[in-house]
């Protein structure tokens, strides 16, 4: 069983990060690089995120779904 610190860690943090990452890009049009620096990962996280390979899809609807998220 996961602890909630994990789940968050492994799911909800990642999902959040590919949210912020997609809009920051297609919205504000922000490279790659410098919304790494802004999220404190790597630019290959924020590509990962933006390829749909990092961060979990379902709860990423879910979240967006949210008023206060989206």
């Amino acid at each position: 069983m996961l602890l909630p610190a994990e789940i968050e860690t492994k799911t909800l943090i990642p999902a959040l990060r590919a949210i912020l990452a997609k809009r920051l890009i297609e919205e504000h049009s922000i490279r790659e690089e410098e919304v790494s620096k802004l999220l404190g990962v790597t630019q290959a996280a924020i590509s990962n995120y933006i390829r749909g390979t990092r961060g979990d899809p379902i709860l990423i609807t879910k979240l967006l779904a949210v008023k206060e998220v989206a």
